[in-house]
């Protein structure tokens, strides 16, 4: 049994017996699931769905770099248990200063000599954004009959000369693919140029929250909200900045409400109450749906720079799942997923007239917010994990 434990281990014996298990996915992520990331947070949810929506005879192994117990993880992230899925926790070293070994060797040579000894001709190995570690298993797990599929969010080359030795070293992680998983069109692109005999399916990401039976509240003041990250490209620096400015044009009593914390190295942002400007503590995930119901709309207000206008914004996906009209910066893999005038109103990124006469009119035209907020319930339902799930199977299938 590995040291993560197999959930299938608490079913009564009958259920055991019933569990046949012919092949298993084995997704690699070199993180602690409790970390609070939002790519940890991405590779549970992605792995729970997985495995809830696997093939018959499939099952799913999350191999991860922690010390915690599968009911640790779950609960952090306020799961359930699923006789289909198996956590497994290998040796690692982490955030070890001093120590003359890479950190991430520990880890990739566990896995490593993990998968020689469980994978099996058939099984399917899988990582997402973890080019090293695929790379220094790709060999033994080819040699084994396994078939490699690597899922992209983003990738170097947006950020950084291609002759740079990131972008090299990524790409020949990448090449060592038997298939692609992606999540926007600009991606996709990159992808068949490069590796144009390599099967690649743009599957984009999921609405985290069910549908809610959320409206926008006629009451004033109108209030705008944002859940997430403070860095600069996410554009909410800018947004306070201008604030004052964007209140004015409005010519109505709105505020705007900010769930979240900087980072290290990054400046935080002082509410300003007398400007209309609350900053709040993040809130848990679990708790956002009942959070947003006090908003009036959400705003994604993302700058076009470094490479954000290439890769998948996770908001556009999860604020679907809010009900509640979206204000967002026009940029093309957001509205790869919400349609102009039907699940949100557009803006120039950086542009705060045109933000402020978004806000306008959709404070002064009720039936808009209302038919787009139904429009956006219609969209997450289309939207979920699940629903990913199943398509991921169906791409990745040979």
């Amino acid at each position: 049994m590995s040291r993560g434990g197999c959930l299938a281990n608490n079913l009564p014996m009958g259920a055991k017996s019933q569990l046949i298990v012919a092949k298993t996915l084995f997704f690699l992520a070199n993180l602690d699931p409790l970390d609070g990331s939002a790519h940890a947070l991405y590779c549970v949810r992605n792995v729970l769905s997985l495995s809830k929506n696997a093939p018959a005879g499939w099952r799913v192994e999350l191999i991860q770099a922690s010390h915690a117990t599968p009911g640790e993880i779950l609960d952090h992230h306020h799961a359930h248990e699923s006789p289909n899925l198996r956590f497994t926790a290998l040796p690692h070293i982490r955030r070890v200063k001093y120590c003359p070994i890479h950190i991430n060797t520990v880890f990739h040579f566990s896995t490593a000599r993990h998968l020689q000894t469980h994978a099996r001709s058939g099984d399917i190995v899988c990582t997402a954004s973890f080019p090293e570690l695929f790379r220094f298993v790709a060999p033994k797990a080819v040699d084994r009959g396994v078939r490699l599929v690597y899922e992209i969010h983003q990738l170097e080359i947006l950020s950084r000369d291609g002759n740079h030795r990131k972008c090299v070293r990524e790409f020949d992680a990448l090449s060592r693919a038997h298939q692609f998983i992606t999540t926007c069109m600009p991606l996709e692109k990159i992808l068949q140029s490069r590796f144009p005999g390599t099967p690649c399916a743009n599957l984009g990401l999921a609405a985290s929250y069910t549908p809610v039976d959320c409206r926008p509240t006629g009451e004033r003041p109108f209030k705008l909200g944002y859940f997430g990250s403070l860095s600069p490209e996410q554009g909410i620096p800018w947004l306070v900045q201008e604030w004052k400015k964007i209140r004015s044009m409005c010519g109505l009593d709105v505020e705007l409400h900010v769930y979240g914390r900087a980072r290290r190295n990054e400046t935080g942002l002082p509410s300003d109450s007398a400007h209309g400007i609350h900053v709040h503590d993040p809130v848990p995930n679990n708790e956002v749906p009942a959070e947003s119901e006090k908003l009036s709309a959400l705003v994604i207000p993302s700058l076009d720079q470094a490479h954000r206008a290439s890769i998948a914004f996770t908001k556009a996906y999860d604020y679907a799942g809010l009900a509640l009209p979206i204000l967002a910066a026009d940029l093309p893999t957001i509205r790869e997923v919400l349609d102009d005038e039907t699940h949100a109103l557009y803006f120039p990124p950086g542009d705060a007239n045109a933000l402020a006469a978004c806000i306008s009119r959709i404070a002064s035209e009720p039936t808009l917010a209302e038919s787009i907020s139904a429009n956006l319930r219609h969209l997450a339902a289309n939207l979920s994990w699940d629903s990913r799930a199943r398509r991921w199977w169906q791409a990745v299938m040979p």
